[in-house]
């Protein structure tokens, strides 16, 4: 009885000493903190400052989205008052064009009338004129020889006729005074012939021919500059038509290119 007493007392002791004593705890493994995920649209921001410049973000895009759909809307502005003006001045240059060529043609159509008429008026002189002026001048002068010769041939008859005769001495002195001025006047007026003579052949009708020729000279220059100018005019009004073309396109061109931006970026989100 007394055994049972002291080992219920043993076991109630042993008991109190395990309780009382600490345990031994098993050390937990220390806990991650979740990681940091990306913000997904319509999340609030966790912190403001992140929102505040993420919205400045997409205001300054759009923003430079706007200033370029002006940027680029008044650039084409530009080109298009300038393809309207070039096709202007292609109209007007169409004109221009053809005055100039109607102009190179009169020129040329003149130019050919003066060289065919100085032409003309020079072959008439040589085949015509001056054969028959010589000849003119030539009779003139052959009139004038011919009469001093017969006044010489009347005056000798005279003097002939009258030496011998002893009477009518005042008759005599008058007929032969007359023969001696007639004589002298065809002599005179002979030198004056063979003067006007030489000095039509050997001076005026060499500086009409002269004349005639430097006509010629100057109108067949300037019917080569006429054609020179023609087609200097013909090469410069192709090359203006065609700049005017090329720069037609180029601006229709250019045109497309600005309303393909415009429409890109319009389609663009900021």
């Amino acid at each position: 009885m007394a055994t049972r007493t002291l080992v219920a007392v043993l076991v109630s002791l042993l008991a109190a000493a395990c309780n009382s004593a600490p345990r031994a705890t098993q050390q937990e493994p220390a806990v991650a903190p979740p990681p940091a995920t990306a913000d997904k649209p319509g999340d609030k921001p966790a912190d403001p400052k992140v929102a505040d410049k993420a919205a400045d973000e997409t205001k300054q895009k759009a923003e430079e989205k706007q200033q370029k759909q002006k940027d680029l809307k008044k650039e084409l502005q530009k080109k298009q008052r300038e393809l309207d003006y070039a096709r202007i001045e292609q109209g007007t240059g169409e004109l221009d064009r053809t005055v100039r060529t109607m102009t190179v043609e009169a020129a040329l159509q003149r130019t050919a009338a003066d060289l065919e008429q100085a032409r003309t008026a020079l072959d008439l002189f040589l085949t015509e004129q001056k054969p028959r002026e010589l000849e003119d001048k030539k009779i003139s002068l052959d009139r004038s020889t011919y009469y001093a010769e017969e006044s010489k041939d009347e005056l000798a008859e005279l003097v002939a006729m009258y030496e011998a005769d002893e009477f009518a001495k005042t008759t005599k002195e008058l007929v032969l005074k007359r023969g001696r001025r007639q004589l002298e006047m065809a002599d005179r007026s002979l030198a004056i012939s063979r003067r006007e003579h030489r000095e039509f052949e050997q001076h005026t009708l060499p500086q009409r021919e002269r004349d005639l020729r430097r006509k010629v000279a100057d109108a067949e220059l300037e019917r080569r500059k006429a054609e020179i100018e023609a087609e200097k005019a013909k090469v410069e009004l192709q090359v203006a038509e065609r700049k005017a073309k090329e720069r037609g396109a180029d601006l229709e061109e250019e045109i497309a290119d600005l309303q393909e931006k415009l429409q890109k970026l319009a389609k663009e989100s900021p």
